[in-house]
């Protein structure tokens, strides 16, 4: 059974996933899970773009603004499990970026803002075709 903070959330994810598709972009995947990370909404925009969707909504006024929630460890658990998808679906050559996307519902009717391009991984991809240590292909 879902709680009242999950229910709210994956009302606010459906609000985005319309967003997308009023956009023209095609949607892959919603809550798609890795190592602890989940990826709120996994779409392609008309571009062939990967976007990763953070989904972050406020109900109350003590709550404050929404798109201010996505912190460096709630980034990088993102960038992991981006990874893991992107090497699942046609390998990590991939142009992607990662989104996030506020839902106010402070005021009864939602608001999106929505950020392109909100964070860019930091860390960069190791090479797992070379040794560590020897430098030597497999």
């Amino acid at each position: 059974m879902l709680t009242l903070k999950s229910k709210r959330g994956r009302k606010a994810e459906t609000y985005i996933c319309a967003y997308l598709l009023r956009k023209g972009y095609r949607l892959f995947a919603r809550n798609y899970r890795y190592a602890g990370g989940e990826l709120d909404i996994v779409a392609k925009d008309k571009n062939g773009v990967w976007l990763f969707v953070e989904v972050k909504s406020v109900w109350k006024n003590s709550y404050g603004s929404p798109d201010t929630r996505v912190n460096k460890e709630k980034q990088r658990k993102i960038w992991q499990t981006a990874l893991h998808f992107l090497h699942n679906n046609g390998g990590l050559e991939q142009n992607s970026r990662f989104d996030v996307a506020a839902m106010d519902f402070r005021f009864k009717r939602g608001t999106i803002r929505y950020y392109e391009n909100a964070f860019a991984a930091t860390k960069i991809i190791p090479d797992l075709r070379i040794k560590h240590g020897k430098g030597n292909a497999y």
